[in-house]
């Protein structure tokens, strides 16, 4: 059997954007077989995909330097023909990697990340604010090239294989199954960057604007000690909270993400991870922009709560939400409410 080659190494919200194509593929193409090479903690966005096979890149060690790509390059070479390589990511650690394999006479094509494009949006004067394509869409075009067509079907994409685990959580932790009478929402307050992250004292006052109205289970997603630290006060101030970070598995907190009803959280991984599974999103955005090709996939604007641009014209001012606040007052996540957050909760949870 043939295989196609895909090469995706980072970050969790990058490699997790790229399994609803992966699955399309692999179901459209069943005689061939899609090897996705990506770091070892990410494999499990890919279990139990017929026709899958995750190829994990040991970056710091085996693979680590162009001797250590050269041995990947090998490695991989001994798994069967080779077809295509499918490069989703496109940093040096994959050009050099293609190089070897065009050597040996393997075909490749390369995903267009739209540098321009998101440079034009995020400049800090004469913006050109348009929706570009979604990452999910740049990964299928890449395909396209190559020859692969394929229709993405609506989420949830992950095959969830920790449901003994996720039982074993609920019953160690005393929470009872879920019910009609109660619905079950998470709440990921963190992102990797300050200017993503909405103020934390300002969740508390959102959750008691939800629980006034709605009977609720509250799941509390973060990890570090210090994020853990901050969501055991959450923790403490309401009965119905519980702390998930640190106490799952990745496949029990993807698990557990399928049953939620709702999901409240930053511009961040866990967005990615709640649309995925087919989780309704309420997501709060700051210096970076929906129309950045990053959004909550298959969900409605009107559930990412922003400040408009025509109020704050210096949004956005980056892709990632790495550069400084310009202003110096981040006021792109000051200016939201809690009423504001909690009123998109509720509506979705009420509908």
């Amino acid at each position: 059997m043939k295989q196609l080659i895909i090469f995706r190494f980072s970050a969790m919200g990058d490699v997790a954007l790229l399994t609803p194509v992966v699955q399309a593929i692999a179901r459209q193409y069943p005689d061939r077989q899609l090897t996705v090479v990506t770091r070892p903690k990410l494999a499990a966005f890919f279990e139990g995909m017929t026709g899958v096979k995750v190829f994990p890149a040991d970056l710091q060690g085996r693979h680590k330097g162009i001797k250590g790509l050269y041995q990947l390059y090998r490695d991989l070479k001994k798994g069967g023909e080779i077809e295509y390589v499918i490069d989703t990511h496109q940093n040096l650690r994959t050009s050099i990697l293609k190089s070897f394999f065009a050597l040996s006479g393997v075909r490749f094509t390369t995903i267009d990340k739209g540098r321009s494009d998101k440079k034009a949006l995020t400049r800090p004067e004469n913006k050109v604010l348009k929706p570009l394509p979604h990452s999910i869409e740049r990964y299928l075009q890449t395909f396209e090239k190559a020859g692969y067509k394929a229709q993405i079907a609506a989420p949830p994409y992950f095959s969830l294989t920790a449901q003994g685990e996720l039982e074993w959580f609920l019953q160690d932790q005393a929470i009872p199954a879920k019910s009609t009478d109660m619905q079950w929402i998470g709440l990921a307050p963190f992102a990797q960057h300050k200017q993503k992250m909405w103020p934390f004292d300002r969740m508390q006052k959102v959750l008691e604007l939800i629980t006034q109205q709605q009977n609720v289970r509250i799941f509390l997603f973060g990890g570090g000690e210090v994020e853990i630290a901050q969501l055991r006060t959450l923790e403490q101030a309401f009965p119905q909270a519980k702390v998930v970070a640190g106490k799952l598995s990745f496949q029990g907190e993807l698990t557990l993400i399928h049953q939620l009803d709702l999901m409240i959280c930053m511009d961040s991984s866990n967005m990615h991870l709640a649309t995925l599974n087919g989780v309704p999103v309420v997501s709060i955005w700051g210096a970076t922009h929906p129309f950045a090709g990053f959004g909550p996939w298959m969900q409605s604007e009107e559930n990412m709560v922003q400040v408009p641009t025509e109020e704050l014209s210096c949004r956005p001012c980056s892709v990632f939400g790495n550069k400084p606040c310009a202003r110096g007052d981040l006021a792109c996540l000051d200016w939201i409410t809690p009423e504001t957050v909690a009123n998109r909760a509720l509506a979705l949870l009420q509908h």
